[in-house]
């Protein structure tokens, strides 16, 4: 039976825990084993009878409560190593993760070994990744992986093809529009300041089936894409050396393009960058830094030389009539969006944030200010050094540069972005082991992921990355792959745009789930709508089309700032369980700003940017995310931490103002999986 009792300690604290008792004809005596799973259930509630329990099966759609994720209830960031560290200690294992009910302490210990958390996993699992990124070290990992072939490549793409002149206007477009996903990313990371990015604002917010799904797609951006850079700067390594230094292509082809799709320099660029991170955790910050503002230096350099050289007749007519003047402009806009995907990488090393609540909005919006305002100086710099029709699209700067007949700068452009561009691949190193921890921790990828070190390194999940991204980078063509890349990460950012309505807004009373339907229905129109815009007929039935489409898209979403309240506090009552100390302190929050205007922008905009791509990688990734379902019900279901343990409501977790009036606030265990589940 289950024995509830209501208990009020010092009045600032109350302790919510569960203990089960199991009765038979015998007595049954207390039994001590090397880490105990039992735990306190404190209720005003009278016992309650065994008809209200009910069998638990595994569920995609289970939510992970805010409290379960570390330092969400604690304050005090600079204190909470020792406070885990001591939880350990008292509980042996770092937050209490047992079943609320069952049958006995032996079943209890079979369930655990079920899904492969023995006491030794457990003890390695509480160790935490140590905070040790500082706001300038949070801003190096945004620039830096955001600005690559963007500013390289991408910028003379739009110039020649699309915009012209006004090139500068489709990047402040492109940048506002990234600013949409950007103010989402900024607050959730400062809510939930966890390692895993998108994925665990999915898991918080939607459940475990779209948080792993969401991490499928984060796996694209992080360790998929950098073979894609690292592929692509051992072709830039090939040219550079025999078009800037001349050296024999006889020589260079037959040692570093040897065919059959085999890339030496990739291999060696993901090789050493792969080393460096297992070197040590200080020592690839420290190169990141390095080189991030030395690529920022070389851009500033190319815009303030470019400047120097401007003429305005280049800039003549502003807007050409033959790129279709702010069709061109819009089009522009569209394609120089990729230029600004890799910022969220800021939020996959959340976990490892000094001051996570304040530095990682700041790092967020920081990144996209330094970012936007660099993409807008150098294209405009460009495009007044040469005219827009002579502009190359490989190499945009040093050609520009060459023209002006000033070579030291053409040399150096060309060097410098050989130089820089490994940081890429060095920053998604660091990024794909810290989303296969968060994922380990969950129980949805095997626990060597989530493996530290004493000195803070994720060892195993480094060597397995590194491992892939090499094999990748040195063998897979991406001459079919970049569609399905950026398909991927869109998706990714259109989920944690859904996310942060979920958190801000709620469904109406006696409605369940009438907000996530609202926002399911939201992003199928927009799809919908921005792949009738893009490749519908042209005639006036295909733009009639197009309009409803958008009309009842926005209508959807007036509906969802109308219908759907605001939550009182974040992630509404059935997500957070009780987080008001938090909410209600006086700690100061990042706030998107128009919610659920702004999110729902962003998301639109994405969904009309995965229209643009080529049909080919759009089906690539929903075979992918076939693949993936497949994965997580074959293995992640069956050992995933939530469906098969659980989480137990912290006791440290103090009441709010109102409770300690004597408003008692009992958190409701709805959202607590384990084998049985209490309504």
């Amino acid at each position: 039976m289950w024995d509830t009792t209501a208990e009020e300690e010092d009045n600032d604290d109350f302790n919510i825990t569960s203990q089960f008792q199991y009765n038979d004809d015998d007595d049954v005596e207390e039994e001590e084993s090397d880490y105990n799973l039992s735990s306190q259930f404190q209720s005003n509630e009278e016992l309650v009878s065994s008809e209200d329990m009910i069998p638990h099966t595994s569920n995609p759609w289970l939510r992970k409560p805010l409290w379960a994720l570390e330092d969400w209830h604690h304050n005090d960031d600079n204190n909470n190593d020792d406070r885990h560290q001591k939880d350990h200690n008292e509980n042996g294992i770092e937050m209490t993760s047992s079943p609320l009910v069952h049958e006995t302490k032996e079943q209890q210990e079979e369930q655990i070994n079920e899904v492969h958390h023995t006491p030794q996993e457990i003890q390695a699992t509480s160790t935490t990744l140590p905070r040790h990124l500082t706001l300038l070290d949070l801003i190096s990992i945004g620039v830096g992986g955001t600005i690559g072939s963007g500013i390289f490549v991408l910028c003379g793409l739009v110039a020649k093809k699309y915009a012209g002149p006004s090139t500068c206007l489709s990047w402040t477009m492109a940048g506002g529009a990234a600013f949409l996903s950007g103010c989402c990313y900024a607050e959730l990371s400062g809510r939930i300041p966890h390692a895993g990015s998108s994925y665990v604002y999915a898991f918080v917010s939607m459940g475990e089936l779209p948080a792993f799904l969401t991490g499928s797609c984060l796996v694209l951006e992080f360790l998929v894409s950098g073979s894609a850079v690292a592929r692509s700067w051992g072709d830039k390594v090939v040219e550079w050396l025999t078009v800037e230094l001349h050296a024999d292509k006889e020589w260079v082809y037959a040692y570093l393009q040897p065919g059959y799709g085999i890339n030496p320099m990739a291999f060696l660029v993901s090789c050493s960058t792969t080393l460096l991170l297992l070197g040590g955790v200080k020592e690839s910050k420290m190169i990141t830094d390095i080189f991030t503002w030395i690529k920022v230096a070389l851009v500033l350099l190319m815009a303030i030389g470019g400047l120097l050289l401007l003429d305005t007749n280049n800039l003549q007519p502003f807007m050409p009539p033959e790129l279709n003047g702010w069709n061109g402009i819009m089009r522009g806009a569209t394609t120089s969006f990729f230029g600004y995907l890799g910022y969220d990488g800021i939020c996959c090393v959340a976990g490892e944030a000094i001051n996570p609540t304040v530095n990682l909005p700041k790092a967020v919006m920081y990144t996209l200010i330094i970012v936007t305002a660099l993409y807008v100086v150098a294209a405009l710099a460009l495009t007044g050094m040469q005219n827009y029709t002579e502009i190359s699209v490989e190499s945009g700067f040093p050609e520009a540069f060459a023209s002006r007949g000033v070579m030291w700068a053409a040399q150096l452009t060309a060097a410098g972005e050989v130089i820089t561009l490994p940081i890429v691949v060095l920053i998604s190193g660091v990024l794909q082991p810290r989303l296969q921890y968060a994922l380990a921790r969950d129980g949805l990828l095997p626990h060597m992921f989530c493996e530290v070190t004493p000195a803070g390194n994720l060892r195993k999940g480094t060597i397995v990355a590194g491992t892939i991204m090499t094999f990748i980078a040195t063998f897979v063509p991406f001459e079919y792959l970049d569609d399905f890349v950026s398909a991927g990460v869109l998706v990714a950012f259109s989920i944690t745009n859904s996310s942060l309505v979920i958190m801000r807004r709620e469904s109406p009373e006696n409605t369940p789930f009438y907000l996530e339907k609202l926002l399911l229905l939201f992003n199928g129109l927009s799809f919908l709508s921005a792949v009738v815009s893009v490749h519908g007929p042209r005639n006036i039935v295909g733009k009639f089309l197009a309009f409803c489409f958008i009309v009842a898209t926005a209508a959807v979403g007036f509906w969802i700032s109308w219908s759907c309240p605001s939550s009182a506090v974040f992630g509404g009552k059935s997500i957070t369980m009780g987080n008001h100390k938090r909410d209600n302190g006086n700690q100061q929050y990042f706030q998107t700003p128009f919610v659920p205007l702004i999110p729902c922008l962003g998301t639109f905009i994405n969904w009309f940017l995965i229209a643009q791509l080529d049909f080919l990688g759009i089906f690539l990734l929903l075979c992918y995310f076939s693949l993936a379902t497949m994965f997580y019900f074959h293995y992640g279901a069956k050992n995933s931490f939530g469906n098969n343990i659980g989480w137990d409501y912290p006791g440290d977790l103090g009441l709010s103002e109102d409770n300690e009036e004597g408003n008692d606030h009992v958190p409701s265990a709805t959202c607590i999986a384990n084998k049985y589940t209490i309504t």
